[in-house]
Order: structure tokens, then C-alpha cells, then sequence
């Protein structure tokens, strides 16, 4: 029992020291201002997958000597699997999850839903605007709907306090419907909107243009797709 119980810590110490020896040199190459949030198990031998605070993670070996930044996939039988892309569906989904909750959403739901999206939106861009025209074609495909604010021109922008005014008003939807309109309706700025937290979200994420679409699992479709198409992509990624 104790040459069980030290083989068990001496492993758990040469574990640790790996750790420390990746932690170490990844933190030694990344920006001012970056670190190291976590380090896990690859599905190689010997490499590390390490959390640098981005969607897109570092692959280290285990004596933090060699990396690589990019895709790695994996062959299984006639099947290849990007495993780097899996990883960043996982990070959305959890940071969509951490992040978001229901009082954060304006949300548009469908009467029998069969899949709930994030779309990041801009009451100024062009494509959200055409895809919001079509709000009832994805909800009667059973899409629910929940938008968080991107205002791409940033803080301090007029398309910032518009979807400000929106997220403050107290019928939201009504607001947000009439700006993607092209009107101007009436709005009144308040200082408790998550629209600030919204924008540093998608920045996170990779957000860089919109509409941006996030299913469940965290499957990013960028730009506009129309309800037919949309529904059948996400029912090929949450298959």
C-alpha cells in the first residue's frame, strides 16, 4: 500500500514538473500582457494542448522545448477530424455559457424550437438587417433566436448608443426591430446595459464582422445564411 501510494505521488510530481516546464516556456514567447490559463492532455503522446487566453490554443511538448500554432486533425479510418476546431466550439460554447444569461438576450423565440442560436448583431450592418427582415422565417424552422449586441464601429460610435437605447428600452425588441428598419425611434441611454460586456465577449470569441451565428455547441457561421440553409447546417453540426 505505501510503495503504491509513493509511485502514485512520485507521478503526480513528474506530472506537475511537465506542467511547469510548458508553463514556463510558453509564458517566456507570448505578448506582455498574456499567460498561460491552463494546460491539458493532447490526443498526442506528449503534447500539451495549452490555454493562452484566445479561441485558437498552442500545442507544446511536454519538455516545452517545440510548438505549434495551428490545426491539428486527427485519422480515423476515412474519417479526418480537426480536433483545434472542436476545441474552439467547446470554448465558445463555454464562454457563451459563463458570460450570457437569459436577461442578457434580446430573443426572438420559436414556437417549437429545435435549435437555439447567438447572433452577435449590429443594428447598422446591412446583413443584420436582411437576416432580422427574416426573423419569422427562422423562428417558424424552429430557431430561436437570442441576439447579443456587437456594435462593429466600437464604443463612443453612434451604432454603439443606438443598440444601447435598445438593450435599455422597455420593449427591446420593438426598439431593435425599428432600427433595423432604418428608423430612428425614440431612445433613452442607461448606464446598466450589457452591451460593453457584449462587444469584449465577441472579441474573445473572434468576432469580427456580423451577423455572427453560434449554435449550442458553439459552431460558429459567419455572415448572412437564410433560414433553410442555416437549419440545415445546424442540424448537421449538432449531429
Amino acid at each position: 500500500m505505501v510503495k503504491k501510494l509513493n509511485l502514485f505521488i512520485s507521478l503526480i510530481l513528474v506530472i506537475a514538473v511537465k506542467g511547469e516546464e510548458v508553463e514556463t516556456a510558453v509564458n517566456k514567447i507570448l505578448p506582455p500582457g498574456m499567460q498561460v490559463q491552463a494546460i491539458a492532455d493532447s490526443n498526442i503522446d506528449g503534447i500539451k494542448v495549452v490555454d493562452i487566453g484566445e479561441l485558437q490554443p498552442i500545442y507544446v511538448t511536454e519538455d516545452g522545448k517545440y510548438f505549434f500554432y495551428g490545426e491539428l486533425y486527427s485519422i480515423n479510418e476515412s474519417n479526418i477530424n480537426n480536433l483545434t476546431d472542436q476545441a474552439k466550439r467547446d470554448k465558445r460554447a463555454n464562454l457563451i455559457a459563463s458570460n450570457l444569461s437569459s436577461a442578457d438576450y434580446i430573443t426572438f423565440p420559436a414556437k417549437r424550437a429545435k435549435h437555439e442560436i447567438t447572433v452577435f448583431t449590429d443594428v447598422d450592418c446591412g446583413y443584420c438587417r436582411k437576416f432580422h427582415s427574416e426573423i419569422e422565417d427562422y423562428n417558424e424552422m424552429g430557431i430561436t433566436v437570442n441576439y447579443v449586441a456587437f456594435p462593429r464601429s466600437g464604443p463612443d460610435s453612434s451604432s454603439y448608443n443606438k443598440i444601447v437605447g435598445a438593450w435599455c428600452s422597455t420593449d427591446p425588441k420593438k426598439i431593435l426591430t425599428e432600427q433595423k428598419k432604418g428608423e430612428e425611434p425614440k431612445i433613452s441611454l442607461c448606464e446598466e446595459n450589457p452591451v460593453m460586456e457584449h462587444f469584449m465577449l465577441g472579441q474573445k470569441i473572434g468576432i469580427t464582422g456580423t451577423p455572427a451565428i453560434i449554435s449550442k455547441s458553439g459552431a460558429l457561421f459567419p455572415g448572412y445564411l437564410p433560414a433553410s440553409d442555416l437549419f440545415s447546417r445546424l442540424e448537421a453540426s449538432e449531429s
